[in-house]
């Protein structure tokens, strides 16, 4: 059961991450009529937020260590819990180590 609790923390993960690259994901299919309105990524980013942060708390009430999962700044983020404009502008970017190693 455990590795399907840090299973869901990555589904999670990457269903944000693909929600703040504006990215298609199951949400959108959910509500094609509102693809339009510009609320609706707002919405969507919400909705993908509140989802990995309650995957994470199932994981830290269960004793998982899900923080390998991300990246340090992406840590700290999720530890704060407050989805804002730093997370959106920064949650995709690299880390330091990632930007060394590429060159």
């Amino acid at each position: 059961m455990n590795s399907n609790i840090l299973r869901y923390v990555q589904e999670a993960k990457e269903n944000f991450d693909r929600t703040v690259d504006c990215k298609h994901t199951a949400f959108d299919d959910l509500y094609p009529f509102m693809l339009e309105d510009p609320n609706f990524f707002w919405y969507k980013r919400h909705a993908a937020w509140s989802r990995l942060l309650m995957t994470v708390e199932i994981a830290e009430r269960e004793g998982m260590e899900w923080r390998e999962l991300f990246k340090p700044l992406q840590q700290a983020m999720v530890s704060n819990k407050v989805l804002n404009r730093k997370v959106l502008d920064y949650w995709l970017e690299p880390s330091i180590t990632e930007v060394v190693e590429s060159e």
